[in-house]
């Protein structure tokens, strides 16, 4: 399974205008080679370095197995609540030095997750997984 997005390339900088310091859209992401028996798909954007630990950016559910791709505008699935409690998409704005955020994909044999905890339904329900990671630090 493969995870990628034309805005920016795994590993690389995340540009600007993906982050609090531009105008905070989500970047457009595609996937390929889902497995078979994928139900459903999920997505997550976690900051692994934020001060308190893993802060969640933004977790969405219950995308049909049949999309291939979320743009920025998008609304396919279920956004579910992030680190602030906020059912949407958090941009990046670390308050120092170059974090990374990671966006994964995740292939699950479910089509219904809850998000009761998001996390331990999407391990019962897991059947691959695939990362990108951006990375960005404000100006």
């Amino acid at each position: 399974m493969k995870l990628i997005s034309e805005s920016f390339v795994d590993g690389g900088e995340m540009p600007p205008e993906f982050s609090c310091q531009g105008d905070g859209r989500r970047p457009d992401l595609s996937w390929s080679e889902i497995p078979a028996g994928t139900k459903g798909l999920a997505i997550s954007v976690v900051d692994p370095d934020a001060p308190g630990g893993d802060f969640v950016h933004w977790l969405v559910a219950n995308i049909p197995a049949s999309v291939g791709k979320i743009s920025a505008g998008d609304q396919i699935g279920q956004e579910m609540p992030n680190s602030t409690g906020q059912n949407q998409y958090i941009p990046p704005c670390p308050p120092s030095g170059r974090h990374r955020y990671i966006f994964t994909l995740y292939a699950l044999d479910s089509e219904n997750i809850s998000g009761e905890d998001f996390f331990a339904e999407i391990e019962n329900h897991l059947i691959e997984k695939s990362t990108l990671t951006g990375l960005y630090q404000k100006s």
